[in-house]
């Protein structure tokens, strides 16, 4: 199925507007969505692929974005190019099966257009708001099944940021626990990383 539409925002003249809204789209497509579906989906749209069906990401909130621009300068400094650290940015695993857009990605070497591909990807983050989603079930089992090596899981708390690094053991192809921190603590991240996750200044 090909898809050419914009994504309405009902503010045309009476109330109406004659684009296809996002929902729309979903109710009226037929069948899986495929990689093609998903790549001629509007600019704007958020969400990602999972084996045939659509995930919907909420827009993040202004405390969101401030934790992800100041995680984003550490680990820059952690990594020495800032150009290696960007986010969201689409990742295409699973032979175009499955996509997903992390918080924060770190790099191997620069890449232009999209996607990503997993295998030029080090490190992806996600931060978590209070109420949690499937960082710790789902794109865990997706990101190590990509081989991406590193996972960090940051997440609010009443107290403050925490953080919890995960790398992939290659002989399970699954995340363990390397390290995590209290509440607004710092983590101090391994080769090949040079650096120090201050989570006090994340809030």
């Amino acid at each position: 199925m090909s898809i050419s539409a914009h994504v309405s925002d009902g503010d045309g003249p009476g109330g109406e507007d004659p684009r296809v809204t996002l929902g729309q789209l979903i109710v009226f497509h037929r069948g899986e969505w495929t990689e093609a579906d998903y790549n001629a989906l509007p600019e704007g749209v958020h969400v990602e692929l999972h084996d045939g069906r659509l995930i919907l990401v909420p827009e993040p909130t202004y405390e969101h974005q401030y934790a992800a621009r100041v995680l984003a300068n550490d680990l820059s400094e952690a990594i020495g190019d800032p150009h290696l650290v960007v986010g969201p940015v689409d990742v295409r695993m699973a032979d175009g099966h499955r996509y997903r857009s992390p918080d924060l990605v770190v790099l191997r070497s620069r890449y232009r257009g999209r996607p990503a591909d997993p295998q030029n990807v080090q490190l992806v983050a996600e931060i978590v708001s209070p109420g949690g989603g499937d960082e710790y079930d789902q794109k865990m089992i997706v990101y190590a099944e990509a081989g991406i090596a590193w996972y960090l899981i940051v997440q609010e708390t009443p107290a403050g940021y925490f953080a919890e690094l995960y790398e992939l053991e290659t002989t399970s192809n699954k995340y363990v626990r390397h390290s995590a921190t209290a509440p607004a603590g710092e983590l101090d991240l391994p080769e090949p990383f040079h650096g120090t996750l201050r989570l006090r200044q994340l809030s």
